[in-house]
């Protein structure tokens, strides 16, 4: 019987490196295509219906845009975060307290117009999730608190909180019972992209309509994010100190970075990004503040982040990964009653292969001679 056993790299495989999260998605539509046939649907059809019809369908490119936002500029500032061995795991709860605050701004300017309230928001969203993300950086230069914990836990606190506020205080008084905000005057809503200044094209421009008309502003905006902390993490001092402490934290303390100003200042990043992302969600697809605005963005930007090695620019193509399962999730749950937690499954498997195949990074697998064995016996 053949026997392998794994082998220490002399240096981390660069290639395995960059496979690994192609094989990591592609084993999950394959593993997709067992599991589903094994209870009972068309598999090739399910992952297709997943995988597929999000890319082949035009008019869904503007869903995965949509979708593909908030896990991108969550992602990228998780990236940094773990770049420097910084384990921000609440995220969401970050995203959520920003979009709080964002709705804060929105209902106490009811019946007010001007330029300034979107910018506003956007600014009461960062400034929260950075004093959100805040709270588990304390605990942790001070007591030495796990801040895989804390941030965690923070998160279940900011769940209840939309629930008490929505509830409570925020309820519509318009909404006939519901649990929900009232909805953000005009000038509180991220506008969506626009194609008037592109009629020369014609019927072109008709086409062009139809693809980015639920398109907000939001979607460039997280690319942009994503290029400018690229620049940053590859050419300035910031970055530099974030990969040192996290790649060589002794090195980084004899060349005289602070672990403690590291982690205070990787956490508020990501913190402040997880809080616009909220912000940019609630103004723009939600507009109001409702019971189910968790949607778990924040638990999904983690694999978006180690699927993009953690890299921005990676970050970019992990995100729209990540929101086809979204979009196509819905496709397949529409068109073959496909349950719910259908998306959960496939992200989850995505997160466990590419976790199992990161261990090729360091080793190799090498075939074990049974000669060699009964010699070593």
């Amino acid at each position: 019987m053949m026997q392998f056993r794994l082998e220490k790299r002399a240096e981390p495989s660069k290639f395995m490196l960059y496979a690994t999260p192609i094989a990591a998605v592609a084993l999950t539509m394959l593993v997709g295509v067992i599991l589903f046939s094994a209870i009972g649907y068309n598999g090739f059809a399910a992952v297709g219906e997943i995988f597929l019809t999000p890319l082949t369908n035009p008019y869904k490119w503007q869903e995965l845009g949509v979708k593909a936002a908030p896990l991108i500029i969550i992602g990228v500032g998780l990236s940094i975060a773990y770049r420097a061995n910084v384990w921000n795991i609440g995220a969401e709860g970050q995203y959520i307290v920003g979009a709080l605050a964002a709705t804060w701004v929105a209902l106490a300017t009811h019946g007010q117009g001007g330029f300034w309230i979107l910018p506003l928001m956007a600014v009461a969203g960062a400034i929260a999730g950075m004093a959100y993300a805040a709270i588990p950086a304390f605990l942790k230069t001070k007591l030495n608190v796990n801040e895989i914990l804390t941030s965690l836990m923070l998160t279940y606190a900011s769940v209840q909180l939309i629930f008490f506020l929505i509830r409570g205080p925020w309820k519509d008084p318009m909404g006939i019972g519901f649990p929900q905000s009232r909805r953000f005057d005009v000038a509180a809503r991220l506008p969506n992209l626009t194609v008037e200044n592109f009629g020369f094209l014609g019927d072109g421009a008709l086409i062009l309509k139809g693809l980015v008309e639920r398109v907000h502003y939001g979607v460039p905006l997280a690319i942009f994010i994503a290029l400018v902390v690229w620049f940053i993490m590859t050419r300035t001092v910031f970055g530099y100190r974030m990969r040192v402490v996290g790649a060589a934290p002794h090195a980084a303390r004899y060349g005289g970075f602070s672990q403690n100003k590291t982690i205070w200042m990787a956490m508020l990043v990501s913190g402040g990004l997880a809080g616009l992302a909220g912000m940019l969600e609630v103004a723009g697809p939600f507009q109001r503040m409702v019971p189910g605005f968790a949607t778990n963005y924040g638990f999904t930007a983690i694999i978006v982040a180690f699927l993009g090695r953690l890299n921005p620019l990676g970050v970019i193509f992990a995100g729209f990964v990540l929101a086809i399962t979204f979009v196509g999730g819905q496709i397949a749950q529409t068109t073959m009653g496909l349950p719910d937690e259908t998306t959960g499954i496939f992200q989850a498997l995505m997160m466990f292969l590419l976790l199992a195949g990161d261990i090729l990074i360091k080793y190799r697998i090498r075939r074990v001679q049974p000669d060699a064995r009964v010699g070593a016996a």
